[in-house]
């Protein structure tokens, strides 16, 4: 970190920012603004409960499950010039680098 004053931007979430537990993605290398960019879809696996069962025993009754819908829930999706796709790799690889470290020695 360099100790020279900066210059400090504020940040403002958007009306469609998301803030999501996501376990899944798709990415997709595109054109776009007519530069070479990169797409990245997030998402995670879903259950969609349609419906109960209720049926008499005899001392009332027992609800039993009914049907259920495994889907994928995608949650948002990004597009990115390439230049801050390479960023975002570099930044992700040395994230995951300092947990697993701190996984290593125990800190979780």
């Amino acid at each position: 970190m360099s100790d020279q004053p900066g210059v400090m931007i504020n940040h403002i979430k958007a009306g469609s920012y998301m803030d999501e537990q996501v376990d899944q993605f798709d990415a997709f290398a595109i054109s776009w603004n007519g530069q070479e960019a990169i797409h990245l879809t997030f998402g995670r696996t879903s259950i969609n409960v349609k419906n109960s069962k209720f049926v008499p025993v005899p001392d009332g009754m027992e609800r039993q499950s009914g049907e259920v819908e495994i889907f994928r829930l995608d949650v948002g999706a990004v597009s990115m010039p390439l230049d801050t796709a390479k960023h975002l790799s570099e930044t992700l690889i040395r994230m995951i680098a300092q947990a697993e470290a701190r996984r290593v020695a125990g800190e979780q």
